[in-house]
């Protein structure tokens, strides 16, 4: 059975083209409608003028459309979905900042303005210092349990360190501090120092030092003394007594500074040389303070009731007294030669510098 509508032209065969049927004539697109004007309103005053919309032209005037070409038909592209929406996380609140810590103006020692320092920083210094003093104590407890002296010591430092921190003083606080610490130090060097075996040779040499000043002090009580066969003068027996005695009194000085540093904790091996020379020092005063009893600034022989003769027993007092105090000696010598002598003028250049006065 035919299809009757098999040659029939249909419409979408003038667009597609169909191979079966015979051309038809193109189509041709209507020109387009004309478009109602739009009469603005009236513009004001400060309105620039803005031109009016006309009519477009008559369809004479505009060129003949083209007639339209067959177009092929073209795939379309699957239209992908609009991606998922993201909800963004609300960002982080911005850090708060603490408020700046207020500025106090403190002295400076270097120079007279005053430097802005933080509260907050010395705060901080005071809560160091006041740590500090507690772990001294303990220090002291363990260091030094077993000498009372210095424990009383170090422990009336630390009680001026807490009362200077109440009191906000720092310098002076560190002062203490510091010299609570330097104390320990000394110690724990003194007793490492003590136990060796220079403190032995010490006290040896200052037992020979004894035993040699006795010598010479017994020697001059040998009757009908001689000196290579010859009788010895009465004087050179002063002698020989008065360095005797300052020979002594220097060993004295030194077995007494010795244990007292000792047990104070202030040992100093730096000092051994002045132990071992003080014997020797003693023996010199000896014999100046002869030379001075010679002149007759110091006392001569002394004469009991009875006319019995002593001979210079304060010299020897005396010589003994010197070489145990052997500073206040040559302090008086010192002062003595300033009277006597002019003190000398050291060139300008060479002087030392001298602190400011206020």
């Amino acid at each position: 059975m035919s299809n009757p509508n098999k040659d029939k032209p249909r419409p979408v065969d003038a667009l597609f083209g169909d191979s079966g049927s015979a051309a038809l004539p193109n189509y041709i697109v209507e020109p387009a409608q004309p478009v109602t004007t739009v009469t603005p309103p009236t513009p004001d005053e400060t309105t620039p003028d803005l031109p009016t919309l006309t009519e477009p032209p008559p369809a004479s005037a505009t060129p003949a459309a083209r007639p339209l070409e067959p177009v092929e038909p073209v795939a379309a592209e699957p239209v992908s979905p609009p991606p998922a929406m993201v909800e963004l996380a609300a960002p982080p609140p911005a850090p708060v900042r603490p408020p700046a810590p207020l500025l106090t103006a403190e002295p400076s020692i270097f120079s007279p303005e005053p430097i802005l320092m933080s509260r907050t920083s010395t705060e901080d210094r005071f809560a160091q210092l006041s740590d500090r003093i507690d772990r001294l104590y303990s220090d002291v407890k363990l260091d030094l349990r077993d000498s009372k002296a210095a424990t009383d010591f170090c422990f009336e430092l630390l009680l001026q360190a807490r009362q200077a921190v109440e009191d906000r003083n720092f310098a002076r606080a560190e002062f203490f501090t510091q010299s609570v610490d330097a104390k320990l130090k000394r110690s724990e060097r003194s007793m490492k120092a003590a136990r060796g075996i220079g403190v032995w040779l010490l006290w040896l040499w200052e037992l020979c030092a004894f035993a040699l000043g006795g010598a010479l002090i017994a020697l001059t009580y040998i009757p009908s003394l001689t000196l290579f066969g010859l009788p010895v003068a009465l004087e050179f027996i002063v002698l020989l007594r008065a360095m005797g005695w300052g020979m002594i009194g220097g060993v004295i000085g030194a077995l007494y500074n010795l244990p007292w540093f000792v047990q104070f904790r202030e040992y100093d091996p730096a000092y051994n040389m002045n132990y071992f020379a003080r014997p020797i020092v003693g023996l010199l005063v000896g014999a100046m303070l002869f030379l001075v009893s010679q002149a007759g600034i110091l006392a001569g022989n002394i004469t009991l009731p009875g006319n019995v003769q002593l001979g210079p027993v304060f010299l020897y007092v005396v010589a003994a007294l010197s070489g145990f105090k052997q500073e206040y000696v040559t302090e008086f010598f010192d002062s003595l030669l300033k009277i006597i002598f002019r003190v000398p003028q050291v060139p300008k250049g060479l002087k030392p510098p001298q602190a400011p006065t206020k």
